[in-house]
C-alpha cells in the first residue's frame, strides 16, 4: 500500500496578501495512518466534539492544555510533521521581485535565483524602502502591486507605476533610488511581462503544496498518495499539479543551493476530502492553526502567554520552509552561496513542454 500524506491550510485568504487579520499562511502535512491520527485526536477530543479545532481549544484553559499534550506526543516528529510559513505581506514583495525584476533580468541573461539574489533584493526592498521612500509609498506600493495582479487593467496598471515613481521621485538615497529602475522600464512591456500571469500567482497555497510534496517525495523515495483538505485555489490548479507528476521523467534536483528540489513531484495522485470524515486532515488543521497563531504573534510582536506555551512546545520543530522576511543581502547571510545548479523554473517550462507535446 502507498504511503499517504494529508494537508491542510490556515490563514489562507487567497491572493489578498495583505489582509491585516491574517497576516501568515500556513500549511501542514502529516503522514499518519487513520488509527494514529484517531490516537493523537483522542488526546484533544471531547464527548461532544465531531472536529477538533484549533480555534476552539484556545478558548478555554482546559483546551489549551489538551492541546500542549496533543503536541507532545512522541508521534509528532519532523519525520511524520512538515509545516511551511509564509509572511504574506513579504511575499508579496518577492512576488513583484519574481514577476518584474526577474522577468526583466531573465530576458538581459541574468539569473537572479543564483546565489539568492532574488532575496536579497526583496529583503532589501522590505527593511529598506520605507525608511529611504517612505513607509507610506512603500505600502501603496505593494497595494497597487497586488490589485495590478488580482486585476490587471488599464486603471490599476497606471496606479502601480504612478506608485513606483512616487517612490522614486522621493526616494532620498541615491543609491537605493536606482533599485526602482526595473519597475520604470518595465512600464512600457508590462503587457508582455504579465502575459499568462493572474492572481493564482500571488496565492501561497500552491507554491508551498508544490515544495511540501516535492519534499515528501524526496523522504518516502516512492509514490505516495496525497489528499488535501477541499481548498478552491489548490483545486483550481489541480491540472498544472498533475502535470508535474510523471512517473516516467527520472527525478532530477533543480534548483540552487539549499533550493534544490526533486522534480517531477512523486504523489501518484491528488485528492480532496471534507476534514470532518479524515482524521488524519484534522489532525494537519489543527497543526496548522496552532503554527498559525505562533506564526501571527512573531509576525505582529504581540507574543502573549499561548505564544509562549507553543514555543516551550516545540511548535517550531516541524518548519521546513518559511518564507519570512529577514535583514541578510549577502549569499552567506542567505545561505545560498554554493555555486551551480540548474535553474528550476526553465527546467520545469522544458519538461512540461516536452510532456505535453
Amino acid at each position: 500500500m502507498a504511503s499517504e500524506v494529508h494537508f491542510d491550510e490556515a490563514g489562507n485568504t487567497g491572493a489578498a496578501l495583505l489582509d491585516p487579520d491574517q497576516p501568515v499562511f500556513v500549511l501542514a502535512s502529516t503522514n499518519f495512518s487513520r488509527e494514529e491520527a484517531d490516537e493523537l485526536l483522542n488526546l484533544v477530543r471531547t464527548p461532544q466534539t465531531r472536529e477538533v479545532k484549533f480555534t476552539s481549544l484556545k478558548k478555554s484553559a482546559a483546551g489549551k492544555s489538551r492541546l500542549l499534550q496533543f503536541l507532545s506526543s512522541p508521534l509528532l516528529t519532523p519525520e511524520r510533521v512538515k509545516v511551511s510559513i509564509t509572511h504574506k505581506r513579504y511575499m508579496a514583495i518577492c512576488k513583484a521581485v519574481d514577476l518584474i525584476e526577474e522577468t526583466l533580468a531573465h530576458r538581459d541573461g541574468i539569473d537572479l535565483y543564483a546565489r539568492g539574489a532574488n532575496i536579497a533584493i526583496a529583503n532589501l526592498h522590505y527593511y529598506v524602502t520605507p525608511v529611504f521612500c517612505g513607509a507610506e509609498r512603500f505600502d501603496l506600493f505593494l497595494s497597487t502591486f497586488v490589485a495590478m495582479i488580482r486585476t490587471p487593467s488599464t486603471a490599476t496598471k497606471a496606479a502601480f507605476f504612478a506608485s513606483v515613481r512616487a517612490l522614486y521621485e522621493n526616494c532620498s538615497s541615491p543609491r537605493h533610488q536606482a533599485s526602482f529602475a526595473p519597475y520604470l522600464v518595465a512600464e512600457r512591456d508590462i503587457d508582455k511581462i504579465l502575459q499568462g500571469v493572474n492572481y493564482i500567482a500571488l496565492d501561497p497555497a500552491i507554491g508551498t503544496l508544490f515544495h511540501q510534496l516535492s519534499v515528501w517525495g524526496t523522504q518516502i523515495g516512492q509514490a505516495f498518495v496525497a489528499t488535501h483538505d477541499e481548498s478552491k485555489p489548490v483545486f483550481a490548479e489541480r491540472e498544472n499539479l498533475a502535470a508535474m507528476i510523471n512517473p516516467d521523467v527520472a527525478p532530477t534536483m533543480i534548483g540552487y543551493d539549499r533550493r534544490k528540489f526533486e522534480f517531477p513531484l512523486r504523489a501518484r495522485t491528488l485528492n480532496f476530502s471534507d476534514s470532518r470524515n479524515v482524521p488524519q486532515l484534522q489532525v494537519s488543521d489543527l497543526l496548522a492553526g496552532a503554527a498559525a497563531y505562533f506564526a501571527t504573534a512573531v509576525a505582529r510582536s504581540a507574543r502573549d502567554e499561548l505564544t509562549e506555551q507553543l514555543d516551550q512546545a516545540g511548535i517550531e520543530r516541524f518548519s521546513i520552509h518559511a518564507l519570512w522576511p529577514a535583514p541578510h543581502v549577502t549569499p552567506q547571510a542567505l545561505g545560498t552561496e554554493e555555486v551551480g545548479g540548474l535553474n528550476a523554473n526553465d527546467f520545469m517550462v522544458s519538461a512540461l513542454a516536452k510532456t505535453r507535446i
